[in-house]
This record gives C-alpha cells, structure tokens and sequence, in this order.
C-alpha cells in the first residue's frame, strides 16, 4: 500500500505540474490553475502518508 502510494503521489504530482507550467505558457484559465495547484497539494498528502506508512511497518517490524 506504501509503495502505491508513493507512486501514485508522484505521477499525480508530476502530471499536475505539468499542467501548471503549460498554464503560464499557454492560456491562462484560473480553473486549470487551482486544479493543478490541488492536484499537487494531493499529491504531496499521498507522498507523505506513504511515508509514515513506511515508517510504521518498520517499527512494528522492530518491536516484534
């Protein structure tokens, strides 16, 4: 679940940066912005869950 997490994290992270710079390039439209700044912002609580995830599976696996 970790590991999904992760990359899911990463993949929504870079297809929504991706997005963000296209809308400084391209055409500004404030929908696509907040979008891919949420998409980040999603991103980043899946990075970081996956994270403490990790870390508890490995500290369970110590005091066992």
């Amino acid at each position: 679940m970790d590991r999904f997490l992760l990359i899911f994290g990463i993949v929504v992270f870079a297809i929504s940066l991706i997005f963000l710079i296209m809308n400084f390039i391209g055409e500004y439209n404030e929908l696509t912005l907040i979008v891919s700044i949420f998409g980040m912002l999603n991103a980043s609580v899946a990075i970081g869950v996956s994270e403490i995830i990790s870390t508890v599976k490995t500290l369970k696996s110590k005091l066992e």
